[in-house]
């Protein structure tokens, strides 16, 4: 009888260890997915660059998964409608509210910067220049856990250069929602203290210099964390956009803080 018993707690064992690596292995599987993709390219419009630079164009090469699991499917979805809002970002508010077709697809994005181009050339017919927009965007790092995503966007509507703007996205590996990266950080207030470290070294500015008299942009007179920022193999990596902290001419400031510095600061475990 004992055999017996121990023979059904074995079977049962096995059972629920068989069911957990079985379950384990779809997640894997279905992470792994989310890794096989490709950019896809649109373009819309066109510019002359060779004449007096007249037109309007839209040009987007953004990775795109390629497979259709749940996670791939809402990763791509939301990409799509970033991609439309950041278009829809440069034309008229009323004119978008007044047109569906502008929040439904990329196309009808472009026709609405388009018509917008149209008219202020209209208004002021000797303006040189195009408008341009280009987004681009890739995969920065794939875990089980965690897709990490950077959309940069490039765009010029008139004035004395160009603009460009970087942003980081984190999806949820097993769902495709996308997740704050606040979600990662278990110690807000020694990030703080560790990423002014950084970037003062980055700056070459010693502990002692203040940052508002140095020419920096401080939030009510307080350093800051940009507002992007995206963990990658080799650590967590911190990107100020240009004017976020600095004039346009500084550029971005950026740097990387190594994992071993970031112990008890992230949740390493809901990463990786």
């Amino acid at each position: 009888m004992m055999l017996i018993r121990k023979g059904l707690f074995l079977i049962a064992g096995l059972v629920i260890y068989g069911c957990t690596q079985s379950s384990k292995n779809e997640q894997e599987a279905e992470t792994s997915r989310l890794t096989k993709g490709s950019i896809e390219k649109q373009s819309f419009g066109g510019c002359d660059t060779v004449g007096y630079g007249n037109g309007v164009a839209v040009n987007v090469a953004v990775w795109k998964s390629q497979d259709s699991s749940r996670a791939g499917i809402e990763i791509n979805k939301i990409l799509s409608e970033k991609l439309i809002n950041r278009v829809n970002q440069h034309g008229d508010s009323a004119h978008i509210a007044s047109d569906p077709a502008a929040s439904k697809s990329l196309q009808g994005a472009f026709n609405l910067f388009q018509k917008d181009y149209t008219g202020f050339k209209k208004d002021f017919p000797d303006a040189p220049g195009c408008w341009e927009v280009d987004l681009k965007g890739d995969t920065v790092m794939v875990t089980p856990k965690v897709l990490f995503y950077q959309l940069d966007h490039i765009y010029f509507t008139g004035g004395a250069h160009p603009n460009s703007f970087r942003s980081f996205h984190a999806f949820d590996a097993a769902t495709g929602a996308e997740v704050e990266m606040e979600k990662y950080i278990a110690d807000s207030s020694a990030l703080l203290k560790l990423v002014e470290t950084h970037f003062r070294k980055t700056e070459k500015l010693s502990a002692e210099i203040n940052l508002e008299t140095a020419g920096y942009f401080l939030s009510d007179h307080r350093f800051f964390l940009p507002a992007n920022y995206v963990f990658t193999r080799e650590g967590l990596f911190f990107y100020y956009n240009p004017y976020e902290i600095a004039a346009y001419a500084r550029g971005a400031v950026k740097f990387t803080i190594p994992y071993a510095e970031l112990k008890s600061i992230i949740k390493e475990s809901e990463v990786f």
